[in-house]
């Protein structure tokens, strides 16, 4: 599954969680949680014996023990995050050939199905996920957490990447080329971070008044 989806599954899975628990989502937070442990499409050029795609990275082992600081921390808070990030193996890889779910204790390979990512009927999901999920940010006002300064936005550095990333292979046929149908979907979301993290980085820049010109 492609970032698109993975945002959308890590928000609507993890909304219910923050409505019972009393808590307010914060978006950036939110879509770098739901796509962090793509991050070994990273780690793999530096160990690639270690950091297959879709292995430790997404192990629900790794993502608890990663968890456990914060839930001490945050506790309630937390939930949701930690409910976006596990909604990205078990939900989105689970369906598009696995992952390594109990890594280190199994290298075994955990799928329900085997579906090419970039077929039909997962794109068109995605796409579906995608036209749930937006309307549903703005209902609810959580997406004004994009939309207005916050120390949080820097973290969209992360989902940015995963969307861009993609797009650069669009037309190669390589693995990590986005199918056509997920190009609006990714420029709006390309669009909407780029403008949350340069206000955050107005209002910082702002922070530091300029200095006076020298007398003489």
């Amino acid at each position: 599954m492609f970032a698109i989806g993975h945002f959308a599954l890590g928000y609507l899975s993890s909304k219910p969680f923050s409505v019972f628990l009393k808590t307010r989502l914060n978006l950036p937070l939110l879509f770098a949680v739901s796509v962090l442990p793509d991050v070994d499409l990273i780690l793999q050029f530096l160990k690639p014996a270690i950091f297959m795609h879709r292995g430790p990275t997404h192990s629900i082992l790794t993502s608890t023990m990663l968890f456990i600081p914060f839930f001490v921390i945050y506790r309630k808070k937390a939930v949701p995050y930690y409910v976006a990030l596990l909604s990205h193996a078990m939900l989105g890889d689970i369906f598009t050939g696995g992952f390594e779910m109990l890594w280190p204790l199994s290298e075994g390979w955990f799928s329900l199905m085997s579906m090419d990512v970039k077929s039909f009927t997962p794109v068109v999901l995605e796409l579906s996920l995608f036209a749930v999920a937006v309307p549903l940010m703005f209902k609810t006002s959580d997406v004004q957490t994009l939309l207005k300064a916050n120390n949080h936005n820097f973290a969209l550095i992360l989902p940015f990447g995963a969307v861009f990333g993609p797009i650069l292979q669009l037309g190669k046929g390589t693995d990590m080329s986005l199918p056509a149908l997920l190009v609006l979907p990714s420029v709006f979301y390309l669009c909407l971070f780029a403008y949350s993290m340069l206000l955050e980085l107005n209002v910082r820049l702002c922070k530091f008044p300029s200095q006076p010109a020298p007398k003489g």
